[in-house]
């Protein structure tokens, strides 16, 4: 196979693509052939970085999910009397 067959069959490989016997014949010429194992590793590179990306800003919503949980009723209901109001530990176990 030629350079640019090979590089094919890297890309297919780094897309999941690639057949087992690809997979084995690329394998065996990658370690025989550093100018395509080269390019193999800076292909994976690019690949991994065009599938991920920095997550986007998000909106600061803690003060909203806050504002809706309601006070804790630990002291009146679970005895626990930590008093700690919207925070405390036990909320889930009150309601």
């Amino acid at each position: 196979m030629d350079r640019e067959t090979w590089r094919e069959v890297v890309s297919a490989d780094l897309d999941g693509e690639a057949t087992p016997a690809e997979r084995a014949a690329l394998e065996e010429h990658l370690a025989g052939c550093a100018d395509c194992r080269r390019w193999a590793e800076r292909a994976a590179v690019v690949t991994r970085r065009a599938r991920t990306r920095p997550a986007e800003a998000a909106p600061d919503l803690v003060g909203i999910v806050l504002g809706d949980v309601p006070a804790c009723g630990c002291a009146a209901t679970c005895g626990c009397g930590c008093r700690q109001g919207r925070i405390c530990r036990c909320a889930p176990m009150v309601a």
